[in-house]
């Protein structure tokens, strides 16, 4: 991976939060705890609030990936976490912008590291094997870009909850 594509991918991974942001800010308070009527479905505030807790480990991981190369990290367990961290409690815009200020933080270290080879920055993970950086950065862009297609579904079954139930009023 060139300079430039070292470049192109912190600026993916840093703006993959804004969309996400963007969408928490311009929909109606009820649906951030609207629960689509799917098995193990989760509300916008419960997305985000996982989406914090990834950050959160995504941030120690690339920062292990370059202070301590090749150290094994642990697997965490995403629906113990919903369950018990008590995921309904957290506050849906504060853990996205956390989130942003983790991935600025991460995102400048990584381009203070662009000229060397990345390669020789990894982690261990046991179900997923050695991942370079460049590897765990790809995999939390994807990671908000994952969640902000469960926010559209969850504000779309809202609509339809709303439409067919009665409510009136403004439902973007």
């Amino acid at each position: 991976m060139d300079r430039t594509e070292k470049i192109s991918l912190i600026a993916r991974y840093d703006s993959a939060i804004d969309p996400l942001i963007d969408f928490v800010q311009n929909i109606p308070a009820a649906a951030i705890d609207f629960r689509p009527g799917l098995p193990g479905a989760w509300t916008i505030r419960e997305h985000a609030v996982h989406i914090l807790d990834g950050d959160t480990f995504g941030y120690g991981r690339i920062r292990l990936a370059v202070a301590q190369p090749d150290i094994e990290v642990f697997v965490w367990d995403e629906e113990a976490w919903q369950r018990r961290a008590r995921y309904e409690t957290g506050d849906a815009l504060s853990s996205l912008e956390i989130s942003r200020q983790l991935r600025r933080v991460v995102s400048a270290m990584a381009r203070a590291l662009a000229d060397s080879d990345w390669d020789v920055y990894a982690i261990r993970h046991a179900q997923r094997g050695r991942l370079t950086l460049a590897d765990v950065l790809t995999l939390y862009a994807d990671h908000a870009q994952f969640h902000l297609a469960y926010f559209r579904r969850n504000l779309d079954a809202f609509r339809a909850a709303s439409t067919s139930s009665g409510v009136t009023g403004p439902v973007l």
